[in-house]
């Protein structure tokens, strides 16, 4: 068993720190969390895509979600929990200081 607190990058650093990074067989794991700065855009131009299926548990803040053609998806708050599929395309304008935690799952 391994244990970790749960910490947050502070403003200055990257904006995503992984706690744990697991690869077992054909599958690999992925957590950590996010600081997201109100008044930004993530990413700052155009879609992310990963091939990782993700679990996104929003701690504090608010994100405004985005269609691809840039028309509002959806608002992202405090105690939501999110799923995206992997290769989902995301974006998203950031209306407060927000904290996330993230799941990252790779088959």
């Amino acid at each position: 068993m391994v244990v970790k607190r749960i910490t947050y990058p502070l403003p200055k650093e990257h904006y995503n720190k992984s706690l744990f990074q697991i690869q077992k067989e054909q599958t690999a794991f992925q957590m950590g969390t996010v600081f997201l700065k109100k008044g930004t855009r993530i990413p700052e131009i155009g879609f992310t895509r990963h091939p990782s299926y993700e679990i996104s548990i929003i701690q504090k803040g608010k994100i405004e979600m985005l269609h691809e053609n840039g028309s509002i998806k959806g608002y992202l708050k405090s105690g939501d929990v999110v799923y995206l599929e992997a290769f989902e395309a995301q974006a998203g304008n950031v209306l407060e200081d927000t904290n996330l935690i993230y799941i990252l799952i790779k088959a």
